[in-house]
């Protein structure tokens, strides 16, 4: 049997959207307000979206670019049959073959020898291809630049011999020796920011496969689903096929396996994303969300306030509360959807702006395009966030809508006197500051939305107007030149082979100009826990050989540097990456054991750890280095006397060498370090570069900053444009009956003007108050972490917008009142019916 609900049912979905758009276009003047402030709303999640995804891409790309792969990761030290049963995982949905063969057997250039499948091919990020891949079996890929070093042109078709060993992959450990000759099939040039500080040469598999090659050469790279926690993925696809994940390369037994993971991805799990850093940006978000919802719930407020009247009449005709919610909401639907069309298409073309001038002006960001994929998740993005603000400030008028009854409707009167006032004089001032403080929560969600976008700005106005050059290069090189191996440069500094050659600190020491300078020792990856380790403590220690005159250039953050005391090797300095972040204090006593060799020693100071005092990458050492499951270690940064260091390693690889020269002397000095880099175990870096490089970071952040502090300047403005239209037209009856009373329009005027200049000068006091907030529990922590900024506090465009909307409050409010006044003054007071 049917309910009586069913029986009560009424099919009149079509008729309430009707309503709804009849409702919308009986004042085209709101709900051109609604669409021009949802559009804003639009256009700031839009463009921000489309700079923050572009730059996430670029990011990624530079950083593929250092790996030399798209590939979402790698299983290492494999054979076929390995490769055989992996690839028929379920969870790998590509993949592609490179076979290892050995280096080069020359003393002067470096390069690896490999066959690589098609697939690594597309996956590499080689640029500058000519030629084809090599299919015969006397044909060779190789890059230009090992071509050239070994004394050929590197043309296609020119034959080449190629002197080689065929090794165990990540051993070293040498199975033959073979030289032939070649054809250049085809040439390539790695990105110059490449972490395969080696050449490469690509043989053909035909010639691979007569080779002698160990059983377990081969790497298998592999495109999962997606790049979400790509080490927890290749953990799983290892252990379901029966394999066993380990860490240290070479000599592996069977069904052991060592796994790869392209960082570049950043939601990879193996990249350094830190939610610390993030949470501004979060801030950021939610600040914009809030100021979004402000200004469309003000104006819903309105809205609803207006047609109050009208919605108790249809009450009484037998609209439920849940048809009135739904009118609300379709008339928010409405009027959202053409506004995020138009603020997704604005936003798109403001974010490209943005993306172009960031990449054309940086040559540290790879210059990406926004495809198809990137700008559909743009706008979902941006349209969810869009949708979500709009529905958050519609629920409250909606509900307050449902809520009140048809006689409540039928009388309602937004003002209302709740109190006698005892003054006979009533000024316009004094009009106005009651009629501004008649609704409290008007008020203050007005004063919100107008704050909160000044706020804004002025945040990210404090962030670029606070980068600081000296401090943002002073953890990158402290003196005047850096001088070490490719590999140092390129964070892949692994031993006493990747130690800068001593013949050309000779050289510059006896070049005219130069100062003084002092030399970095390190053994790198050569030796790890628990062959070096510290007694009674369960760290990582990672140790430093260092001259004094690279010690007097850093800044000693606790303690003192004597050097007296430093000269008798019975001392260290702590390195810390953060303040405290050591187990020791000054004076605490260290053992330190290496290969059970033990050598006691005092902490005399600290200083921090960073890429010009350490090896340019944080190592992860494992409690089992053959246990990937194992704990992590925390690391110690210890830095001793480079005798004493010499003697208890047993190593004297100088892992780089800073020095100073005469500031007339810094051309020759530049010519002749350029000299050296035609070798392939030298590259340098100098102040002047890192100046240049971080002038370019600096033009670029405070470009993307000035960029999106436009975009909320103008709606910082158009919001208080939108709130003077909404209180104009909310208030046209009253003004009229005013008028009606002997009020002259210029009074109006300077009364309307007058409660505007309340509105602005209460919102820069409430700004500064949420600005100090601001400062103090995110903007002071975050430029803290981020290394190359200094804190000051900033005022300036706080006060301007201020300034710009008591301008606005003053011509723009004459002329609306003048447009919108127009109509006769009859027409106008019967309105009220």
């Amino acid at each position: 049997m049917e309910s009586w609900w069913e029986k009560m049912k009424v099919k009149n979905k079509a008729y309430i959207r009707r309503l709804a758009k009849s409702i919308l276009n009986a004042n085209k003047s709101r709900r051109n307000i609604l669409l021009l402030a949802i559009a804003l709303t639009s256009i700031l999640f839009t463009s921000l979206f489309s700079v923050a995804l572009g730059l996430g891409k670029s990011m990624e790309t530079q950083t593929m670019k250092t790996v030399g792969t798209i590939s979402h990761g790698s299983f290492k030290d494999i054979s076929d049959e390995d490769i055989e049963i992996l690839t028929q995982d379920k969870d790998i949905k590509d993949f592609s073959v490179r076979e290892k063969v050995g280096i080069l057997d020359d003393e002067k250039v470096m390069a690896e020898l490999s066959y690589m499948d098609k697939k690594g091919f597309e996956w590499s990020l080689i640029e500058k291809v000519k030629g084809k891949f090599p299919e015969k079996e006397n044909q060779v890929f190789i890059d230009i630049a090992t071509a050239k070093k070994l004394g050929y042109k590197g043309e296609i078709g020119e034959e080449i011999e190629v002197p080689f060993k065929i090794e165990k992959a990540y051993t070293g450990e040498i199975i033959e020796k073979k030289s032939d000759k070649f054809i250049i099939s085809g040439t390539f040039q790695n990105p110059i920011d490449s972490n395969v500080g080696v050449g490469q040469i690509y043989l053909s598999k035909a010639y691979v496969d007569k080779l002698s090659i160990p059983k377990n050469n081969s790497d298998l790279g592999v495109m999962l689903n997606n790049s979400f926690k790509i080490g927890d993925k290749l953990l799983k696809i290892a252990e379901r096929n029966g394999y066993k994940v380990v860490d240290e390369p070479g000599n592996l037994s069977d069904k052991e396996i060592r796994i790869g993971v392209n960082f570049a991805y950043i939601l990879s799990g193996d990249s350094s994303f830190d939610f610390k850093t993030f949470l501004p940006f979060l801030a950021f978000l939610i600040l914009v969300i809030v100021a979004g919802y402000l200004i469309i719930n003000n104006i819903f407020k309105i809205s609803v306030n207006e047609d109050i009247k009208l919605l108790g009449l249809l009450k009484t005709i037998g609209m439920t509360k849940p048809q009135i919610k739904r009118l609300i909401h379709l008339e928010s639907l409405a009027v959202a959807l053409p506004s995020i069309i138009i603020g997704d298409i604005i936003g798109i073309s403001i974010g490209k702006i943005i993306l172009n001038k960031i990449f054309a002006s940086n040559e540290m960001l790879t210059d990406v395009k926004l495809s198809l994929t990137v700008m559909v998740l743009i706008i979902l993005f941006s349209t969810a966030f869009t949708l979500l603000t709009v529905f958050l400030s519609v629920m409250r008028p909606a509900r307050y809508a449902a809520k009140v009854s048809p006689i409540d409707a039928s009388r309602y009167n937004e003002i209302e006197i709740k109190k006698k006032y005892k003054s006979e004089n009533i000024s316009l001032g004094k009009l106005a500051r009651r009629q501004v403080f008649s609704n409290k929560f008007r008020f203050t969600s007005i004063i919100l939305s107008m704050s909160l976008s000044a706020v804004i700005l002025n945040s990210v106005l404090t962030y670029t107007g606070n980068i600081d050059l000296e401090k943002g290069i002073s953890d990158i090189i402290v003196t005047d030149y850096n001088i070490a191996s490719p590999k140092y440069f390129r964070y892949m500094y692994s031993g006493s082979e990747d130690g800068i050659n001593e013949k050309y600190i000779g050289e510059i020491e006896n070049h005219k100009g130069f100062k003084s300078g002092g030399a970095l020792y390190s053994y790198g990856y050569e030796y790890t826990y628990p062959d070096i380790k510290i007694e009674d403590n369960k760290v990582a220690p990672i140790l430093f050989g260092i001259d004094d005159y690279l010690i007097n250039k850093y800044k000693i953050t606790d303690g003192d540097f004597d050097k007296d005391k430093w000269q008798t090797g019975n001392y260290v300095i702590i390195g810390e990456k953060i303040r405290n972040d050591s187990d020791y204090k000054i004076g605490d006593n260290i053992k330190i054991n290496v290969n059970n060799k033990i050598k006691e020693v005092q902490v005399m100071g600290k200083v921090e750890h960073n890429f010009s005092n350490g090896l340019r990458y944080f190592p992860v050492v494992k409690e089992d280095k053959n246990n990937e499951l194992s704990p992590t270690l925390g690391l110690e940064y210890i830095y001793m006397n480079p005798n004493e260091y010499k003697e208890l390693i047993g190593d004297k690889s100088i892992m780089s060498y800073g020095f100073d020269v005469e500031d007339s002397e810094n051309e020759n000095f530049d010519k002749l370090l350029k000299s050296f880099e035609n070798n392939p175990d030298f590259s340098y870096d100098s102040r002047d570069l890192q100046i240049k490089s971080f002038k370019d970071f600096k033009n670029l952040i405070e470009f993307v900053g000035y960029s999106l502090s436009i975009v909320l300047f103008l709606i910082s403005v158009l919001n208080f444009i939108n709130i003077i239209a909404t209180e104009i037209l909310r208030n046209m009856v009253n003004l009229s009956i005013l008028e009606a009373i002997g009020m002259t329009k210029q009074n109006i005027k300077k009364y309307l003007i007058k409660k505007n200049l309340i509105y602005s000068i209460s919102s820069l006091v409430f700004s500064f108050i949420v600005m100090l907030l601001v400062n103090k529990f995110i903007l002071i922590d975050f430029m803290a972490e981020t290394k190359w900024t200094s804190y000051k506090f900033v005022i300036m465009p706080l006060i301007i917008v201020n300034l710009v909307n008591i301008i606005i409050g003053i011509i723009f409010t004459g002329r609306f009142y003048e447009k919108h006044s127009q109509n006769s003054l009859v027409d106008r007071i019967r309105s009220l019916e």
